[in-house]
């Protein structure tokens, strides 16, 4: 699957700082009465790169679970937080 991804410049600098490496993966929550669905963020390469898309854009390199789905095939990623609390989100996640 082709996705298309829109990075900000300050998600950029942190993934930059991170070694250009980000590994984007499902993480379900089980609770009493439906399972969640959440996205899980990691600055290193997944352990089982063989279930992630691998996509380069720039001279990052992002691995996506072949298991999320995105709205349009537009993956957003954001900046988030301030000081020692920035970090990135990931936008454009299809929950259903």
């Amino acid at each position: 699957m082709r996705f298309q991804v829109s990075i900000d410049d300050k998600a950029k600098d942190v993934i930059n700082q991170k070694g250009n490496l980000l590994t984007i993966s499902q993480v379900s929550i089980n609770n009493c009465c439906v399972p969640i669905g959440e996205v899980n963020i990691q600055f290193k390469k997944p352990d089982h790169p063989e279930r992630f898309n691998k996509i380069n854009e720039g001279d990052i390199s992002l691995f996506v679970d072949k298991k999320l789905d995105f709205k349009n095939e537009l993956i957003h990623i954001r900046y988030s937080g301030f000081g020692p609390f920035r970090t990135i989100r990931i936008e454009g996640v299809s929950h259903f």
